[in-house]
């Protein structure tokens, strides 16, 4: 059978040499003057003056005049403005031509080699698509309807084979087929299904980590460049995730001006002082732990360790102490202790019934208490006779 020529169009070099310049752009501003008389636009003197003034040339009309230009050169006429835009468009379409040539099939053939090479990257996922079998163990898991999927271990691994088998189409799932390969899963495995919400939620957020996951190391693949030249680099300018967690988000609190090294080692003996008593005056620890509170806040942001911190101002080891200095951080969260307090008071006796006999000590009081009762006989003759010599002796 005789292969009919492929017929397509193509650019010839005169085509070339007429669009690569662009009969629009070599244009002077006389020329483009010129052109646009004879395309039947009137143009007045004022008007090609204001050409020749703002330097308007064919270049600069190919490059593109907002509506805002277009109407400062022909004022108070908007016919002017609709011709001159056709003008436009009819010089741009014509700086282009295309010819119909026969091309020989010897010469179209590795156009289409290369035209299957590009479609293998961008294939899409069939709609046909079939969850391949799992490792044996998983796969007899599942044969026999266990909630793996609860099981770490197991859920890696179902996201791991699913992302291998989406991953032979294309790298860069689009959001529906995220949902169709999880749907997949669930309706062949419905007790995988979530419990709340559509039924796959999970699975679509795993699956979709999974994949950026794994396109991460991907940075000199040659697909995953030009997506970032396509879209652009969305993390450019971001902070190092270290360095954003690093920092610490604290209010400076009350700080008291005039305070040096010497003043606050005065605090700090004065807040020693009272910790060695049995009753502290907790006016005077609450102003110095105030007073101190700038410096210390410095001193834990330079990296003191929580046992030199609790040794130096002990009072904050106490509750009364680590409130105040919670609420010196956050001042908009209010009074920390009376917070606490009304929020463990709706809890409370739901915990209290909750833990009342299986804590260890409670069975270590009913050890106790059985072995007193078992000795309560011995204990009772042991007084009886005490009491009886007393009374002897007494009335002796």
């Amino acid at each position: 059978m005789q292969q009919v020529p492929f017929l397509f169009y193509q650019r010839t070099e005169m085509d070339y040499e007429l669009a690569s310049p662009g009969v629009l752009c070599s244009l002077s501003t006389e020329e483009l003057l010129t052109k646009i008389q004879e395309w039947g636009l009137d143009v007045t003197e004022a008007e090609a003056q204001r050409f020749r003034d703002n330097e308007v040339d064919g270049d600069t009309v190919d490059c593109g005049l907002t509506e805002t230009m277009v109407a400062y050169l022909f004022q108070g006429s908007f016919k002017k403005q609709v011709k001159f835009n056709q003008f436009v468009s009819r010089m741009k379409e014509s700086s282009v031509t295309l010819t119909l040539q026969t091309v020989s099939p010897e010469d179209w053939q590795p156009s289409t080699s290369s035209t299957s090479i590009s479609n293998e990257n961008t294939l899409r996922l069939p709609a046909s698509f079939e969850i391949p079998r799992f490792p044996k163990n998983l796969q007899l898991k599942l044969d026999n309807k266990e909630p793996c999927h609860k099981n770490p271990r197991d859920r890696h691994t179902i996201i791991r084979v699913l992302y291998e088998a989406v991953a032979q189409y294309t790298m860069y799932p689009t959001n529906s087929e995220y949902v169709q390969a999880v749907k997949t899963l669930v309706m062949k495995y419905p007790f995988l299904k979530d419990r709340e919400g559509n039924g796959y939620h999970t699975w679509h957020m795993s699956l979709r980590r999974k994949f950026k996951s794994e396109r991460a190391p991907l940075v000199d693949s040659e697909a995953v460049r030009r997506c970032k030249e396509k879209f652009g680099s969305t993390r450019r300018g971001q902070p190092n995730k270290c360095q954003r967690t690093s920092q610490r988000n604290v209010c400076q609190g009350p700080c008291v001006q005039g305070e040096d090294l010497l003043s606050i080692d005065a605090h700090l003996k004065v807040l020693q002082c009272q910790y060695q008593k049995m009753q502290p005056d907790t006016m005077v620890v609450h102003n110095r732990m105030q007073q101190t509170f700038a410096w210390r806040q410095k001193e834990i942001a330079d990296g003191m360790p929580v046992e030199d911190v609790l040794k130096k101002y002990p009072f904050l080891g106490m509750p009364t102490g680590l409130c105040n200095e919670l609420g010196w951080i956050q001042p908009t969260t209010g009074n920390v202790s009376q917070r606490f307090r009304e929020g463990l008071s709706c809890v409370a006796a739901k915990v209290i019934d909750l833990t009342r006999g299986k804590t260890p000590l409670y069975q270590l009081y009913l050890d106790a208490r059985e072995a007193l009762t078992d000795d309560l006989p011995g204990i009772c003759f042991f007084f009886f006779n005490f009491k009886a010599s007393i009374l002897y002796n007494f009335y002796r």
